[in-house]
């Protein structure tokens, strides 16, 4: 992410903004040659040019604020426009790429790191043209003055200049550690606050508050070591050049003293002491937080990029699947161990099995969310033929449902509308239909997140009509009968296991007659292979 990618933006305006930049930085160098006319005028008693010179000096203010105005406006809508593609690509990229992301890590990307990018990098480019042009401005001026003038200038802006290269290494990795702390701190309050209703059920407050208290002092402490080093460089800076500028002014009141200089350049010195001391400071600060924010900039640019498509595999409907010596390490050194299974096209699996032994992550391992450790997996079609499984025409009800805050039709056909026309026939199947019409927009209300306007047992009977209308030949369910009451749970069952899908589900507790439904059971043990029982 560069300055070519922000020009490219909106190239006209970017350009105004060039523009818009060199004169309000170089604005008032004029205002200080005026100065200097000023009081040359009234030590000379010429009326009529200080009042001339008195009309311009005004008009030339009056410019330089309605510049100044123009250039904050223009360079925060270039900054908006900017951000608003990067976080869309950024979106496609997350999305694109299909690998596993936190919450807090997305969030982090899309608000925090931009916010870094574009107050370390974009802007501070500008303020460093800024820098340059009133730079180069005070030069112009002092030279026009007497050309000594320039070695004390060269002197002092090749020693500033060398500053920030004292700095560069840590003001990059405060940037990387504000990136990382703000991460934390977002994954903290969402791991933290998804259960406050539980800790205030236990009065644990104070866990909570330390804990969030803990991430948001590594956070600030952050900020603070960043700030620290910037202030350091500009502290540094501060003091070569305010030493430059009183050597700076000595030398021009020698100059006046020898009667190679007007009066008025005793004014226009004193100004050109600011300015330039400013200039410096600037130009040094600016450099040191563009070279600061290179490594943050990359990684922006990275999840920016557009993820490079494979040459797409023809893929298949899969009707059954099949494993062989499939096992998951973990980093902690725990593992598990699935059974060789085949299930058959159309088969009813009831997967049960002690806790930990790895049912859902068998489900996660089928579905591709994560990768196996050894073994593999086979997928087949109706005819069994090895297939490359179509993902998408897999259904899988997991025991907490993701919804998504559009209405319950959409979040049953995930936004195919032409699947629309079957739903209220699913939604009989499901036992969703009397729940359905108690809403005041039936099958168009839309689901609230927030409030959570249905229960646990509607969101499940939702997902599981999502299933049932894409017509996948594989549903995999993961105790999504859960918050269902018994009667319901059982007209489900029977809806599902009627289907020619291929089902398997887990399922604990399960009454005979349930079971009765399946074709058989596989059990899981820990780190055993499990045993099949038909």
């Amino acid at each position: 992410m560069t300055i070519k990618d922000f020009y490219r933006q909106n190239p006209l305006r970017f350009m105004i903004l060039i523009l818009t930049t060199v004169l309000e930085w170089a604005l008032p160098i004029v205002t200080t040659q005026i100065t200097m006319l000023l009081t040359t005028a009234i030590q000379q008693r010429k009326l009529h040019q200080f009042l001339l010179i008195i009309v311009i000096s005004f008009v030339v203010f009056l410019s330089s604020y309605l510049i100044q105005g123009l250039n904050t406006f223009l360079l925060s809508k270039q900054q908006e426009e900017f951000n608003f593609h990067i976080r869309k690509r950024s979106v496609s990229h997350f999305y694109a790429n299909q690998k596993e992301h936190s919450v807090a890590q997305i969030q982090n990307r899309l608000t925090n790191d931009l916010n870094q990018s574009q107050e370390n990098y974009f802007a501070p480019i500008f303020s460093l043209i800024g820098g340059v042009i009133n730079l180069e401005s005070v030069v112009v001026l002092l030279i026009s003055l007497h050309w000594s003038l320039l070695l004390t200038i060269i002197l002092m802006v090749t020693i500033s200049l060398s500053l920030p290269k004292l700095l560069e290494k840590p003001l990059q990795n405060s940037m990387t550690k504000i990136s990382k702390s703000n991460n934390q701190y977002l994954d903290c309050l969402e791991k933290w606050l998804n259960g406050l209703e539980e800790l205030q059920r236990y009065f644990a407050g104070g866990k909570l508050f330390k804990v969030t208290d803990d991430a948001a002092k590594e956070l600030e402490d952050s900020y603070v070591k960043q700030n620290g080093i910037t202030q350091l460089l500009s502290i540094i800076n501060g003091l070569v050049s305010v030493s430059f500028s009183l050597i700076l002014f000595l030398q021009a009141g020698y100059l006046f003293q020898v009667n190679l200089v007007a009066f008025g350049a005793i004014t226009g010195v004193g100004n050109c002491n600011f300015y330039l001391r400013q200039s410096i400071q600037i130009i040094v600060s600016r450099y040191g937080q563009i070279k600061g924010s290179k490594t943050l900039n990359q990684e922006i640019a990275q999840t920016a990029a557009p993820v490079k498509k494979e040459q797409a595999e023809q893929v298949a409907t899969p009707a059954s699947l099949s494993t062989h010596d499939l096992s998951l390490q973990f980093p902690n050194g725990e593992s598990l161990t699935f059974p060789d299974m085949d299930v058959k096209p159309g088969e009813k699996i009831l997967l049960t099995g002690d806790s930990g032994a790895g049912k859902s992550t068998l489900f996660k391992l089928i579905l591709g969310q994560i990768k196996p450790s050894s073994g593999q997996i086979i997928f087949k079609d109706k005819d069994g033929a090895r297939i490359n499984p179509d993902m998408s025409k897999i259904g899988y009800i997991p025991q907490d449902p993701v919804l998504f805050p559009v209405s319950i039709a959409d979040n049953m056909t995930m936004f195919a509308d032409k699947l629309k026309s079957a739903l209220p026939q699913l939604v009989n199947k499901v036992e969703l239909a009397g729940d359905i019409a108690k809403f005041d927009n039936g099958l168009n209300q839309k689901i609230d997140l927030n409030k959570l306007n249905i229960s646990g047992g509607q969101r499940q009977k939702i997902v599981l009509v999502r299933a049932l209308v894409h017509q996948s030949e594989i549903i995999l369910i993961d105790e999504g009968t859960s918050a269902i009451d018994q009667k319901a749970t059982m007209q489900i069952l029977r809806e599902v296991t009627s289907t020619p899908a291929t089902v398997i589900f887990i399922a604990h507790n399960f009454s005979e007659q349930m079971k009765s439904l399946f074709d058989r059971e596989i059990h899981l043990v820990k780190n055993v292979k499990a045993k099949s029982e038909s």
